[in-house]
């Protein structure tokens, strides 16, 4: 291979279409026809004698050599572009950029729509992306550049490629039906210890911060149920005595139609810390620096609005 002949944007073809599965979409991305990519594509596969890509249906799925080459060729272009970026002057009003962002549906609920609001006032043309990232995947998602970012809830970082900044920090409480007997009376530890509880995890195994610290006292809870998201706890509380952990961030949230009321925890538990996780090469780019600092500002602001609704809020026993 002569590297002299390498195009570098045969290298932005194999980026994108990494990242988009897709032929159009990839078209569409770098603003050029589907028979370029195409004819890019047939040159990718010439250089680097592999197929690299290969139809699956409606996606096109990457081969294990293309799976090798992804990390060394995104972070290759990633490394030029963070070169030339820091020179230029980032304008959102005119940028077509694409933000990733890994999360589950708890954040989603809290941040999400002040995020699109942000962007469709500020960056007009941009488009946002959401992807569920379980904790395992996150790391391969951003160093494959298919993620810009993710936020995460307690999220150890060992990969000295990837850079943790803190968002705020949740206090856990119990979150019952409003009809539950036990709001008859303040939630001892007893009455938390014998109620039945639902344990939110999105992948179904995760230890909780409410398990760890009941087994430091040597105390366990009755778990009936594991659900694997948010978004149905009204539902599943609603009728029973069922007990379930959640951050305190989704005070903001509830109303009348929720049935939902939170109370302490009769035990003290440790913080949920939420941090934005991103690959340490593009801490200085400039698009990215802007779209975090939009995710900063709006996390921010919703630990204040947290704090009044606390004090306010007539969903709290």
């Amino acid at each position: 291979m002569n590297f002299d002949s390498i195009d570098l944007n045969l290298l932005r073809v194999f980026d994108v279409l990494m990242r988009e599965r897709n032929v159009t979409v990839t078209a569409d991305r770098l603003c050029r026809t589907q028979s370029a990519i195409s004819h890019s594509l047939a040159k990718l596969r010439s250089l680097f004698n592999d197929e690299l890509f290969v139809r699956d249906g409606g996606t096109m799925k990457p081969t294990p050599r293309a799976i090798e080459l992804a990390v060394d060729i995104s972070t290759a272009l990633s490394s030029i572009r963070a070169t030339v970026d820091r020179h230029q002057r980032f304008d959102p009003s005119q940028t077509r950029a694409n933000f990733r962002v890994g999360l589950i549906d708890y954040h989603a609920m809290i941040f999400l729509p002040n995020l699109i609001k942000e962007l469709a006032e500020k960056a007009p043309n941009a488009t946002l992306n959401v992807i569920p990232a379980a904790r395992d995947e996150v790391a391969p998602l951003i160093h494959s550049h298919q993620l810009d970012c993710a936020i995460m809830g307690n999220f150890d970082v060992e990969d000295p490629g990837l850079l943790k900044l803190e968002l705020g920090q949740d206090r856990l409480v119990c979150a019952m039906w409003r009809g539950s007997s036990l709001l008859q009376h303040p939630l001892t530890l007893e009455s938390y210890l014998a109620a039945t509880h639902v344990q939110i995890s999105a992948d179904g195994m995760s230890e909780s911060l409410a398990d760890r610290a009941l087994k430091e006292r040597g105390l366990r809870r009755k778990v009936a149920a594991t659900i694997p998201n948010y978004l149905i706890i009204p539902w599943v509380l609603r009728g029973t005595d069922l007990i379930t952990h959640c951050g305190d961030s989704i005070l903001p949230l509830l109303d009348e139609k929720s049935e939902v009321m939170l109370a302490p925890p009769p035990l003290p538990l440790p913080p949920l810390t939420i941090s934005l996780v991103l690959h340490r090469q593009m801490a200085t780019d400039p698009a990215t620096t802007w779209f975090r600092g939009i995710i900063e500002r709006i996390f921010e602001e919703w630990q204040a609005s947290k704090k009044s609704a606390w004090a306010e809020s007539p969903f709290v026993y």
